[in-house]
């Protein structure tokens, strides 16, 4: 162990190099997995916020599937056409 303080000193050093020298390539990694937590957080508050909007829609008694038989109460009373009714009537 007398002999080998030195060498055994400088192998530990040349592995704690090494590692930080290994910091910076795993720094990307980290950043972009913070990213997409914080991506899929917004899913999930977004996801939320829908789902408590269709909850009181439904307890006003307007929301999907309230009208009779699951029809839309609107449907017909509007007049609202879709694009290819147009096309249609040009034949």
């Amino acid at each position: 162990m007398i002999g080998l303080g030195g060498v055994a000193r400088d192998v530990a050093r040349d592995m704690v190099m090494n590692r930080l020298l290994l910091l910076p390539l795993a720094l990307p990694f980290v950043c972009l997995a913070l990213l997409s937590l914080l991506a899929f957080l917004g899913v999930v508050a977004l996801a939320g916020v829908l789902r408590v909007v269709g909850a009181v829609k439904t307890a006003l008694g307007i929301g999907r599937g309230s009208g009779e038989g699951g029809q839309d109460p609107w449907d017909g009373l509007v007049g609202d056409a879709h694009p290819l009714d147009y096309i249609d009537r040009l034949d």
